[in-house]
């Protein structure tokens, strides 16, 4: 399993007006982390005459991401919003000055909020996010 964390992005739920309103991000609504990890299935391919290894072929990808917010109570994400469909765009900031820095971004159903608070009385929500189209890769 491949893991990247990253350290700016937004989601944009797809049912707002205007193709979607920017809904989360690292200036506007103290978006903090996030965390992508894409996998493909390796399939059992052995048959009867071999000698004793397993064979595999490749089988089909998926991705999930996780974002995690400090929110208040204007900008607290409601359990309604479970179920819905969403656009996610990721940036992951390379150091190496040779490297770009890379934008993740897909479709994806919000499958989980998480709200959670500290004992110092600071409140987060984690999202969790199954893709539900390619992840596409370029650089910014």
């Amino acid at each position: 399993m491949a893991g990247l964390a990253g350290y700016d992005g937004n989601v944009k739920w797809t049912s707002d007006a205007l193709g979607a309103t920017a809904w989360m991000s690292d200036a506007t609504h103290n978006l903090y982390s996030w965390k992508l990890d894409f996998t493909a299935e390796a399939l059992d391919s052995t048959n009867f005459s071999t000698s004793g290894w397993r064979t595999f072929v490749a089988g089909l990808k998926q991705w999930n991401a996780s974002v995690e917010a400090y929110v208040d109570d204007t900008n607290q994400i409601p359990v309604s919003d479970v179920g819905s469909t969403a656009r996610l765009w990721m940036y992951s900031h390379v150091s190496d000055a040779a490297i770009d820095n890379l934008l993740y971004k897909g479709e994806a159903i919000c499958t989980g909020v998480h709200p959670s608070i500290s004992v110092e009385g600071i409140q987060s929500q984690t999202l969790d996010f199954q893709g539900t189209s390619d992840l596409i890769f370029s650089d910014v």
